[in-house]
């Protein structure tokens, strides 16, 4: 049988020199003995033949019928494509599709009948019609199509500057030109820039289903019944590349990798240097690096300063987008072209997407977060939600009045669980739908009350940040800032506090200082003011740690205690626990273990004082005490410690929550060094299965967990596991382009241990 992947080798190749060819061929079929002799003998039969999938070239002008060839304006493996007019006397410009192929060839011709059909069953102004067909005098047939004066896509959107939300409402037309052809059981199998033109006016034209199939076979057969399957192998999908069926989940794919470099520059899948084998085998076992780690500026045509606002656009939401589309299983990426636009939508909507990924939130051993909201209890989550909004507001004793608008901020978020529809979505209504429809509701409900919609956006802001919903997050909260903005203040700088921590969570640790340093100028000079300062320089500490500026952070740490000392809120077991943390990191940075060990001792007993007991957050100080013993060689008493943190965590979030992965790689760390090696191999193995739905494969993080399997594997004397876990660890610190050159070095040391160890056991 012929591999279905030879044709797609044969058009490449045909796009080189003669005497590049079938060295080419070679390196590209990676390999696969049948692959290369399928491929050589096309390449044979087409020299033999004086170039059957070379059209000859045309000196224009040609007469084609009623049509008039005047120029070449496109040309590849599978034909040419002419500009022509008529010369029957209408005025009438037309693109001629000469196909490539023998005269009177069945599958050419067969392919030509087969796009015209598509053509005819697809009426939507976003692809291009077809006009007309016919065969030559020597018979090859053509198709006459509408002429479309425009730009590949890609150009058309550098040319004009435009910006990431202007580039993505330009793609919907391109997933509305898709989706009209799925409507219709078309799938295009082609979708590349190439293949997509946008007109002066901006309208976008989908070309070419020259290779479409039709799903339902009303054309008694299809284009590629020879077994050979066209293709471009830098947009083509997984199961593309294995020559397996397909289905419309081929062309989203596509799509997302055309969204991928419309939006970063580059392609996200380079077949260039790689063996179809190769990006087949990548394609099937890897999903893309996040758009937003990948931009190129000069690509892109941006200013010299743009490209960090062009990543902070694309950090988030949107990067999830895209990446759900390009999921190596067709079942994990959107169901349809219209579901693909959907989430778009919602993106420029600023209301948050469907496409959902762990992200960054959660800072191990770092801080206790004092605002944790539980995501599967809708009714807990709104009357927490409303609850702290009124204690924010009336903590200080306020003015009658604010205490009014308290109750009434109340009473929305509270309405939000009548106006949460269980029969909407067909299930149980979950806190985010609820979320969507408050911000749906305030433009008629508070209309010219900007005090009272400001509350209400910064609580729904918070909740959108809780659920890790980074874009709908910044669009409550930069609403929320310009609103209390004028009166500053208090309410000011409680949301630039959290808009700071949204920030961090996005990796722009500059931009959530600043609004931390905003924070603290906006705070009040009264007794409420100097609570809110004591929660802003709390946060401020645990982010100055993360930063390793050990000395500032205890300096934060310790004013905002002081503070906390002298006017003490509401919450002020839980809010000294968060603070003595963060002082307890600080020290713990400085090697100043004793006293880091006494607060970290103080902060369990403070959250054990707590009622409802919070349990997440006793678990987070257990493994930063676990942390703590065993860097003191107290690795006895560290374990129990951690077996308790990750027993706490289980028990409220379940088994199967990504954020386990590092507490488990600590975990399996205090079972080898004990000699339970079998333990240590369970937790780690658990952790490496619930990474992937944490970090990203270019992620230090999820180096450093490798690098644990490696150490682990080495203490039992598994050798070749531990050379493969170091091999990995070290392939992501290349693809992730930082990572602690002592790690690199202690990897490196561990891969010639192991061989040592091997060499010695074969001696």
């Amino acid at each position: 049988m012929t591999d279905p992947r030879t044709l797609a080798l044969l058009e490449a190749a045909l796009e080189r020199p003669p005497a590049e060819r079938d060295a080419f061929v070679q390196a590209a079929a990676g390999g696969e003995p049948a692959l290369l002799e399928q491929a050589r003998a096309l390449l044979a039969a087409h020299a033999a033949s004086a170039g059957f999938l070379e059209p000859p070239v045309f000196k224009a002008p040609v007469e084609l019928g009623p049509y008039r060839l005047l120029d070449r304006i496109g040309s590849g493996g599978m034909g040419q494509v002419f500009l022509a007019e008529r010369r029957d006397g209408y005025q009438q410009r037309v693109a001629i599709k000469l196909l490539a192929g023998l005269s009177a060839d069945p599958e050419t011709i067969h392919r030509a009948e087969a796009e015209r059909q598509f053509l005819a069953w697809i009426e939507h102004p976003n692809i291009a019609r077809v006009l007309d067909g016919g065969t030559t005098a020597d018979g090859r047939p053509y198709v006459v199509m509408e002429y479309v004066d425009g730009l590949r896509i890609d150009a058309w959107c550098r040319q004009r500057d435009l910006d990431v939300q202007a580039r993505v409402r330009v793609f919907l037309q391109v997933l509305a030109a898709v989706d009209a052809a799925h409507r219709a059981l078309i799938i295009h199998r082609d979708i590349k820039p190439g293949n997509v033109l946008v007109t002066g006016e901006g309208q976008v034209k989908l070309l070419d289903f020259g290779i479409a199939k039709s799903l339902d076979g009303r054309l008694g057969g299809d284009a590629t019944r020879t077994g050979l399957m066209p293709m471009t192998p830098g947009y083509a999908s997984p199961e593309q590349l294995a020559g397996q069926p397909l289905t419309t989940a081929c062309d989203v794919y596509a799509l997302g990798l055309l969204l991928y470099e419309l939006l970063t520059g580059v392609q996200a899948q380079v077949a260039e240097g790689r063996s179809l084998l190769e990006l087949a085998q990548w394609t099937a076992t890897h999903t893309p690096a996040r758009p937003s780690s990948r931009i190129d500026g000069t690509a892109l045509a941006l200013p010299a300063r743009g490209a960090g606002e062009w990543q902070r656009t694309l950090r988030g939401d949107l990067d999830r987008v895209v990446l759900k589309a390009l999921q190596p299983e067709p079942g994990q990426r959107y169901p349809s072209a219209q579901a693909f636009a959907d989430d778009l939508q919602r993106w420029l909507d600023k209301r948050p997407v469907q496409a959902r990924a762990g992200g960054a939130w959660y800072r191990t051993g770092k801080l206790l977060r004092r605002h944790w909201l539980p995501a599967t209890a809708l009714l807990l989550a709104v009357l927490a939600l409303a609850a702290g909004l009124a204690v924010a507001l009336d903590q200080a004793g306020r003015a009658r009045a604010e205490a009014e608008r308290a109750r009434r901020a109340n009473a929305f978020l509270t309405g939000m669980i009548a106006r949460a529809d269980p029969y909407l979505h067909g299930r149980p209504p979950l806190l985010v739908d609820a979320l969507d429809r408050a911000v749906e509701d305030i433009p008629r409900e508070l209309a010219d009350q900007p005090e009272l919609e400001g509350d209400i956006r910064q609580a729904l802001g918070q909740a959108y940040l809780s659920l890790e919903r980074a874009d709908a997050a910044r669009a409550q909260l930069e609403r929320a800032a310009a609103l209390r903005a004028g009166d500053g203040g208090d309410a000011l700088a409680e949301t630039l506090k959290t808009q700071a921590m949204l920030e961090w969570n996005a990796g722009d640790t500059g931009r959530a200082e600043s609004l931390l340093q905003q924070a603290l100028a906006a705070c009040s000079r009264d007794a409420a003011g100097d609570r809110q300062r004591a929660h802003v320089l709390s946060d401020y500490a645990a982010l100055l740690g993360d930063l390793g500026r050990w000395e500032e952070a205890h300096r934060r740490a310790e004013d905002s205690l002081a503070l906390q000392t002298r006017v003490p809120g509401p919450d002020a077991a839980r809010d000294r626990a968060v603070t003595l943390s963060n002082l307890a990191s600080a020290e713990y940075g400085l090697g100043r273990y004793e006293a880091a060990g006494a607060n970290y001792a103080r902060v369990l007993d403070l959250l054990e004082t707590i009622d409802p007991l919070p349990e997440l957050d006793i678990s987070i100080n257990l493994n930063n005490q676990a942390l703590l013993l065993d860097r003191l060689g107290r690795t006895a008493d560290a374990l129990p410690l951690q077996e308790r943190s990750i027993a706490l965590k289980r028990s409220v979030m379940g088994h199967d929550y990504p954020r386990l992965a590092l507490p488990l790689s600590h975990l399996a760390g205090y079972y080898a060094a004990l000699g339970r090696h079998a333990e240590a191999a369970e937790a780690i193995d658990e952790a490496l299965r619930l990474a992937p739905t944490l970090y990203e494969a270019d992620d230090v993080r999820l180096g450093d967990l490798h690098a644990v399997a490696a150490r682990v594997a080495l203490q039992r004397e598994d050798t070749a596991a531990a050379i493969d876990e170091a091999n990995r660890a070290l392939a992501v610190y290349v693809k992730a382009g930082a990572a602690n050159p002592d790690d690199r070095a202690a990897l490196t040391a561990l891969i010639a241990d192991a061989r040592a160890r091997q060499g010695a056991a074969a001696r």
